[in-house]
């Protein structure tokens, strides 16, 4: 089977995320429109009902490198966010958020959904930062 090249990849990405998450929790797009290298996105997450993100609206900065999908893209928050897998720069730590190892089949979209579920199973991250605050 052949791997997809790298700008194919992310150009269905981008049709992808230009539809959104089915149920609108979810969005992603590029950062600026005239990247032609297809490196720098942002996303939006909308917090989960039921658990200490309800109804706020988390920013993250995506950044697919050259060696992408073989490797994973790097997210960091922007918005201020206390939950265990999210360092204290925002930085996203992949591996406590993926239910299994990244592999190339993988999408931007299935991280930010992980990350999604993650929220909404979160317990013991009652105490939250203001809301708009960023890091």
């Amino acid at each position: 089977m052949a791997d997809i090249p790298r700008n194919f990849k992310l150009l269905q990405e981008l049709e992808d995320g230009e539809k959104g998450s089915e149920d609108g929790t979810i969005s992603w797009g590029l950062e600026q429109d005239d990247d032609m290298t297809l490196s720098k996105w942002n996303a939006t997450i909308l917090g989960p009902p039921n658990c200490p993100y309800e109804s706020r609206i988390y920013s993250l900065h995506i950044e697919c490198g050259p060696h992408y999908p073989l490797q994973p893209p790097t997210l960091r928050f922007r918005t201020r966010i206390n939950i265990g897998f999210v360092g204290s720069n925002g930085q996203v730590n992949l591996k406590d958020v993926l239910p299994r190892q990244w592999t190339k089949k993988m999408a931007i979209k299935d991280i930010l959904k992980a990350i999604y579920y993650a929220m909404q199973k979160a317990k013991g991250y009652s105490h939250q930062p203001q809301e708009g605050a960023m890091y």
